[in-house]
């Protein structure tokens, strides 16, 4: 990584050399302030790894993981609702450059309701999402409304739509016009009992979160460090790191995992098991920035060595994966069975399947069933 001259991070803090002397430099004392968000508020957690900017409003009892971006730009709000989850690196995010759909907690805002889900690496943009709504991995929600009880799934776009109450987006599925909009199915009882389950997890985790900070202050809720106490986890252990790990500024890793000898972990990637556990990595991964490892109650994620990562990339237990697996940018890894040397391409879907040997997923490949795997070979 290259080094600044000095004079060069004093001009990207907008302060130049002379500037540094706390009196009678030409530019004047330095200023000093705080823009601290709090970690507990309203009875809700926000990790001190979550970015917010602006006019932003939270309910009680809500879970905010780490690395979420929350940001209203001037003349906006963003308004999270009670007992709902952000969870790892959700953009939820109010643009005054836009126009919003009406019905939100302010004229131009972004606006999540009560007991509501966004699933990691999710973006909200200029938004209304009403109560009970679900929204998975790495969907996008653009200038659209989505009535109470929607249910979406992972690698979906919703954009400038109004969706039905109840209604089912499917995975990898893009929702551009009213008219597909109006005819998506109706979501089965199978989702709402996932969508309680979520909630139900993510209620544990604002509490047993709180607990952990209170007890153990910024440190406990930073970097690398053992789970909250939950009904499912009563004695959290910390993560295992083998010889030579790396992690880098605002990394997360939580619980039982197990990383391996060599291996690096890039900015703003949470490697959280303190739900689905263990979480194992073998030895010389290479995982780049904003990559979330995470998995369901009772799974567990198990990886070989060489795992080899780009950026923003959902892995999600259950889940078992080979040696020498590389993964592009933008994919979602969730519920499959991946064997030794494969490639998953940039923006590839690959859920509830089994992948062999040397097998190659093409860029933007939506795998939603076997049968879809099946036709690579």
């Amino acid at each position: 990584m290259r080094k600044l001259r000095k004079a060069g991070w004093l001009a990207i803090l907008g302060v130049g050399v002379g500037a540094v002397a706390l009196a009678g430099g030409a530019q004047g004392p330095l200023a000093r302030f705080r823009a601290q968000t709090p970690v507990v508020t309203n009875g809700s957690f926000l990790s001190p790894l979550t970015e917010v900017f602006g006019d932003v409003s939270l309910g009680r009892g809500s879970f905010v993981a780490g690395n979420t971006v929350i940001v209203a730009q001037p003349g906006t709000r963003a308004c999270i609702g009670s007992e709902s989850n952000l969870q790892d690196n959700v953009t939820f995010l109010a643009r005054r450059s836009e126009p919003t759909p009406a019905g939100g907690c302010a004229p131009r805002a972004t606006t999540l309701g009560n007991r509501s889900s966004v699933a990691h690496q999710a973006t909200i943009r200029n938004s209304v999402l009403g109560d009970f709504t679900f929204v998975g991995f790495l969907s996008r929600v653009e200038n659209s409304v989505l009535e109470d009880g929607v249910f979406v799934l992972h690698g979906a776009v919703v954009r400038g739509v109004r969706v039905p109450r109840d209604r089912l987006v499917p995975s990898g599925a893009v929702i551009t016009t009213q008219a597909q909009a109006n005819t998506l199915p109706l979501k089965a009882e199978a989702n709402a009992e996932f969508q309680r389950d979520v909630l139900e997890v993510n209620a544990e985790f604002a509490e047993g979160y709180i607990e952990l900070y209170r007890k153990e202050g910024f440190d406990g809720v930073n970097r690398a460090g053992a789970a909250p106490r939950t009904s499912w986890n009563p004695n959290p252990v910390a993560p295992t790191l083998g010889r030579g790990v790396e992690l880098a500024e605002f990394a997360r890793v939580v619980g039982d995992v197990r990383l391996g000898d060599n291996s690096v972990v890039g900015r703003r990637t949470s490697i959280r098991a303190d739900e689905g556990a263990p979480i194992i990595i073998g030895k010389n991964a290479e995982i780049e920035d904003r990559v979330t490892f995470h998995a369901l109650k009772g799974t567990s994620i198990r990886i070989g060595d060489n795992l080899d990562t780009d950026d923003n990339i959902v892995f999600h237990g259950p889940l078992e994966m080979g040696n020498d697996v590389t993964v592009g940018d933008d994919a979602v890894v969730f519920r499959s069975k991946i064997g030794n040397g494969v490639t998953i391409g940039t923006g590839a879907l690959v859920l509830d399947v089994t992948l062999p040997d040397g097998v190659r997923v093409p860029d933007g490949a939506k795998l939603l069933r076997q049968a879809d795997a099946d036709a690579l070979r």
